[in-house]
């Protein structure tokens, strides 16, 4: 049990450390960080300049800010898991890597380990593009709250984008499917208004994207909200990432086993 613990543990390892090597692979690392620290702020710019115009009030500005600055870990985590598949695909490494007897579940989580740092700094950079350019004031911000909400919602995020990735084993790419998604979590995330403003029909599908606890706890805990005041948005988020990662895992080996049985593993 030891010696299998220990096994997977290393798979993991090296798919995330494989996963980092390659993403540097194929994209500068000049360019990767202007986009760590440009993509942002545009983002949030834009719909910060709709409230003003609309002669919106300080705090719907910093309701609009922080949320574009959490929605902008989106960008990370599903586009940058989304296209993993691809990659692999393109670059003729998708076969040796699935005829491996090594541990499915780790080499499935593992390759989007690396985009959860990256979603985290790009969250703060965002936050911090909305506290000196916009005039959010965090002087009440609980700090660690905000960390931990950070860090789940960069977790949970890249459970969907790799539940998102996994269709990419069938289809010819997962990108368009990125990109849906991406938008429509954008509209009903309520990172722009509150989920409650949607349709009732259309509310349910905002509680099963991470992102809607994420952005409601971030504002919290800017407001100086505890762990403890939080802590159902968090158990909320948790369990619907986990929800979402053993859905994908599913359909991972789903579509693994539909794509060799219909020869579209190597389709790009």
């Amino acid at each position: 049990m030891a010696g299998a613990t220990s096994q997977t543990m290393r798979v993991f390892y090296s798919s995330a450390v494989l996963a980092k090597r390659a993403l540097f692979a194929w994209l500068n690392p000049a360019l990767w960080i202007m986009q760590l620290f440009f993509m942002s702020v545009f983002q949030i710019a834009f719909f910060v300049y709709v409230v003003q115009y609309v002669q919106g009030t300080p705090e719907m500005v910093a309701y609009v800010a922080i949320g574009n600055a959490m929605a902008s870990i989106a960008y990370v985590t599903v586009f940058s898991v989304c296209n993993i598949t691809n990659e692999e695909k393109q670059q003729g490494t998708l076969q040796p890597v699935l005829v491996t007897p090594a541990n499915r579940m780790a080499v499935f989580v593992g390759r989007g380990m690396f985009q959860v740092l990256n979603g985290i700094a790009t969250v703060f950079i965002a936050l911090a593009y909305a506290a000196f350019i916009f005039g959010v004031n965090f002087s009440g911000t609980d700090w660690v709250s905000l960390t931990v909400v950070v860090a789940v919602t960069a977790l949970s995020m890249v459970a969907f984008g790799l539940m998102l990735s996994s269709v990419g084993l069938y289809l010819r790419t997962s990108m368009i499917i990125a990109n849906i998604f991406l938008f429509v979590g954008l509209l009903v995330s309520g990172v722009n208004f509150p989920v409650t403003k949607l349709p009732e029909w259309l509310q349910p599908l905002a509680y099963c994207i991470p992102l809607t606890y994420g952005t409601d706890a971030a504002r919290a805990a800017v407001n100086g909200a505890s762990l403890m005041d939080i802590g159902g948005s968090l158990i909320n988020m948790a369990v619907t990432g986990l929800a979402l990662l053993m859905v994908g895992y599913l359909i991972f080996r789903f579509f693994e086993w539909l794509s060799r049985k219909k020869g579209t593993m190597e389709q790009y």
